[in-house]
């Protein structure tokens, strides 16, 4: 929660003391510093037990124990963005002293700039985000920009904060379903590209309510639809006939080889192996990276073959952006004769579509993690210890990953079962 206005730096956060009260709670408090060498403490009049505390977050855990706490301190941390960024915006500077007569009156006295139209307030938005996301991230948003612009035009129906009821998001997701213009000259996107554009303006406007900005807007209606799809992964033969293809003649198709035989062979996002280097390496062979979606920080062991990859590349991956690498492993799967018919299924609003296509053009960058994850599971590795490499939080998330057949899975049960 720090935001910058001129030299001054302008920074809050809550924690509980150190010394419990007489009834065994602890104080919920709030410190603000003006600068790094001013600041003042501000009792916020909450008590709570130790347990019910994220040290890591400064916050309370959601708990049923302490809901109202949790709600009281909640609306305490949107009042103290909401004075930061009041005088922020006016370029004025907040002294501690102003700062707790703000808080303590419970809003700000001074008015905030007022609300840009939504375009506008999306790109400050957007802007905010730049240097703090990877790049793919950026592309998705200036997407969900681009498809509502185009469905204003399509159905007169002008966007503004005003706009976001039920039958907008009715309007919108059959526009997004149905009609609006794809790369490839066709119409109507898949379910989970609907749902991933619904989530990213979600996130938008609970941003701009966070930072009261604009009026509370009820988005329960708007359900970000997400659908099992067919993913493909690729055994581990499949992997080496493509680690096998001849590439002398091609530097670009060998680096986006070498990127890819990291990629399966580690269980590392696109934007991780990007930024293996030297230092992150050490003599015993491990690979020690600090991941930067999630910032949690893994260890894995690499084997002989990745060892020679990132020797070959000076400690480091290939430089290659996922654009070119997207297009261009599909090449080297049909070199390998990945040419195995695959069916992939997916829902297009209530219609549902499949399609038979050679396996080899749908292979990605994913299909690297994926196989990864599933070649290990299928190799009997508990699923503990690949979610430690992996990075996945939660098991849920670690097995949407895993693409298993029928005939793998009724493998697996016959060697559980003992039969031969």
């Amino acid at each position: 929660m720090r935001h910058e206005c001129g030299t001054l730096m302008y920074n809050y956060k809550f924690y509980i003391s150190d010394n419990s009260n007489l009834n065994g709670t602890h104080s919920v408090k709030l410190r603000y510093y003006e600068n790094r060498n001013s600041r003042i403490q501000i009792d916020t009049g909450i008590e709570i037990q130790s347990k019910h505390w994220n040290k890591e977050k400064s916050f309370l855990k959601k708990s049923k124990e302490v809901g109202s706490e949790y709600v009281q301190l909640t609306q305490m941390d949107t009042l103290a963005n909401q004075i930061i960024s009041s005088y922020r915006n006016q370029g004025k500077p907040l002294s501690k002293k102003l700062f707790k007569k703000q808080f303590e009156d419970g809003e700000p006295s001074i008015n905030t700039k007022p609300v840009e139209d939504f375009f506008t307030e999306f790109e400050h938005y957007l802007q905010s985000k730049k240097g703090k996301v990877v790049k793919d991230v950026i592309k998705d948003y200036n997407s969900l920009k681009k498809h509502l612009e185009s469905f204003q035009e399509f159905s007169g129906i002008i966007i503004d904060f005003n706009a976001f009821d039920y039958h907008f998001y009715q309007e919108w997701t059959d526009y997004l379903a149905y009609h609006a213009p794809l790369k490839n000259g066709g119409v109507g996107m898949k379910n989970n590209t609907i749902g991933k554009l619904v989530k990213n303006l979600k996130a938008f406007l609970n941003d701009r309510m966070r930072r009261n900005r604009i009026k509370p807007i009820d988005l329960t209606a708007f359900k970000v639809v997400q659908e099992e799809v067919d993913h493909i992964y690729l055994t581990a033969d499949e992997i080496q006939a493509i680690a096998a293809v001849d590439c002398k003649e091609d530097e670009e198709l060998e680096r986006v080889q070498d990127f890819f035989v990291i990629g399966c062979l580690t269980g590392l996002r696109f934007s991780d192996i990007s930024r293996i280097r030297p230092e992150y390496l050490d003599n015993e062979g491990f690979l020690n990276i600090r991941q930067k979606k999630t910032s949690g920080r893994i260890v894995i062991p690499l084997r002989k073959q990745v060892k020679e990859v990132l020797a070959k590349y000076g400690g480091q991956a290939p430089d290659i952006d996922s654009f070119t690498f997207n297009k261009r492993i599909k090449e080297l799967g049909d070199k390998a004769g990945l040419h195995q018919k695959v069916e992939i299924e997916h829902k297009r609003g209530t219609i549902k579509e499949a399609q038979l296509l050679e396996k080899y053009k749908l292979i990605s960058s994913h299909t690297c993690r994926r196989s990864f994850c599933t070649n290990a599971y299928l190799d009997g590795i508990d699923v503990q210890l690949i979610m430690k490499i992996s990075g996945h939080k939660s098991e849920k998330a670690f097995r949407r990953y895993l693409k298993i057949s029928n005939y793998e899975a009724a493998q697996k049960l016959k060697e559980a079962w003992g039969l031969d």
